[in-house]
């Protein structure tokens, strides 16, 4: 689904071209200007407690300068968008008196969809919770570079999360069709008594519903990201011509899904959003770049993510997506004469620098002769990165699924929105921890 802009613009366009302007004036004296930043967010909380119901509502927008020289890369961020802001952290070199005399036009508020509070409940109802947070996502952006400028669009998003500790959460584009049928899910859970295979066991496991897009985002999109191969760290970084998995998987970074949580029109550094393939017959054959990460592995940009208007912008995944194979994923189970089947991740991490993944199985099941047994209790996956991507399995299911119960990705502290669509996989040995 490509990216559509139908929106109203978050900025004055003449304001955006006089900033424009003004950043060429700064580059001309060498004041080392790379970028000025604007963001407005709007973020809506529907709070269910029992039997009481209450909105909180958030606006926050903000502006940040960057500037970098031999010596140097540094970001001057400010509270607010307006010109008197903005003069002060344009000011540097540059005479601003004319920057003042500019007069934007006030920009269109941030409101969200019509009778978002009633459909927002009617999904909690659906989970039967009685303790439960809606939040509503609204980011609009705009990044102004010397004498160029270009708006910044991402979906809307929804986030539905519970404190109780036996239901996950949910994340998703606001207007996605399967909202209706996840919502429910929310809070389902198996009634059958639970089990856990014995620490230290290596069985094959079979990633269904979802799952494995989180498994390919921890062993491929984050060992890809350009900070981390660039410091060394990553044991995919031997790149291009590196085969890693079988001849059947590929996986592409790709924001201009727009049905899946990561999609934007640009990065966060004006670079035009386009997929970026990661792996192509399991050979590595890409990297995820901002701006300065891209010049020095010699990669294009386009990944540089700011996890607010005052940070600076570093290499993060959008959306990945795995295309689908042509295997009934049923049959990867009937396969197997002991195993495991996951349907639900609580989390995954991954160290780059030892190559050693962990995934927190919520749900799943013992596999025994091809059919699901007991129902797993929670407990911990675990295995060497290059060693797991080359035990996955060639014959891949032909049935992608978005995963959207995690899709929140943090990233030394900072949290942004991820997505992900993989199909069924099997991965021949793992083990449990």
């Amino acid at each position: 689904m490509q990216a559509t802009n139908t929106r109203e613009p978050a900025f004055d366009r003449r304001w955006l071209e006089a900033l424009a302007q003004w950043c060429q004036k700064g580059q001309e004296a060498d004041a080392g200007l790379v970028d000025l930043y604007l963001e407005r967010r709007l973020e809506l909380r529907l709070h269910v407690r029992r039997s009481a119901r209450w909105v909180e509502e958030c606006r926050t927008e903000g502006a940040a300068v960057r500037t970098r020289t031999d010596l140097r890369h540094e970001i001057v961020a400010a509270t607010g968008t307006s010109p008197k802001t903005i003069a002060h952290l344009l000011s540097g070199p540059l005479d601003t008196r004319e920057l003042h005399l500019q007069r934007p036009l006030p920009p269109p508020d941030l409101d969200a969809p019509r009778g978002w509070r009633d459909t927002a409940e009617a999904w909690v109802d659906a989970t039967s919770l009685s303790d439960a947070t809606v939040f509503l996502f609204e980011r609009r952006a705009a990044i102004i570079q010397p004498g160029q400028w270009r708006e910044i669009h991402t979906p809307l998003l929804i986030r539905l999360q519970t404190p109780t500790p036996s239901s996950s959460s949910l994340l998703a584009t606001w207007d996605h069709a399967d909202l209706p049928r996840w919502a429910p899910l929310v809070n389902a859970r198996s009634q059958r008594r639970v089990w856990r295979p014995s620490s230290g066991e290596r069985l094959p496991v079979v990633f269904t519903s979802g799952t494995s897009g989180v498994v390919m985002h921890e062993l491929v999109g984050h060992l890809l990201e350009g900070d981390v191969l660039s410091g060394g760290g990553s044991p995919l970084e031997d790149g291009e011509a590196s085969i890693v998995g079988p001849p059947t998987l590929s996986v592409t970074d790709d924001p201009t899904r727009f049905d899946l949580p990561g999609a934007f029109t640009s990065d966060d550094e004006g670079v035009e959003a386009e997929p970026i393939t990661l792996l192509s017959g399991g050979v590595v054959c890409g990297a995820l770049c901002d701006r300065f990460t891209a010049d020095a592995l010699g990669h294009a940009p386009g990944r540089g993510r700011r996890a607010a208007w005052n940070q600076a912008p570093v290499p993060r995944m959008s959306n990945l997506v795995v295309p689908k194979g042509q295997t009934d994923p049923q049959a990867l189970e009937n396969d197997l004469r002991n195993g495991l089947v996951i349907t639900r991740l609580s989390g995954a991490s991954v160290e780059p620098r030892s190559g050693r993944v962990i995934l927190r199985v919520e749900e799943g099941w013992e596999l025994r002769h091809g059919r699901r047994r007991r129902a797993l209790a929670p407990f911990d996956l675990g295995g060497n990165v290059l060693g797991i991507l080359k035990l996955i399995d060639p014959d891949l299911g032909d049935d992608p699924t978005p995963d959207w119960r995690l899709g929140w990705c943090l990233k030394a502290g900072l949290p942004l929105p991820t997505g992900s669509e993989a199909p069924t996989i099997l991965v021949r040995s793992l083990e449990v921890v």
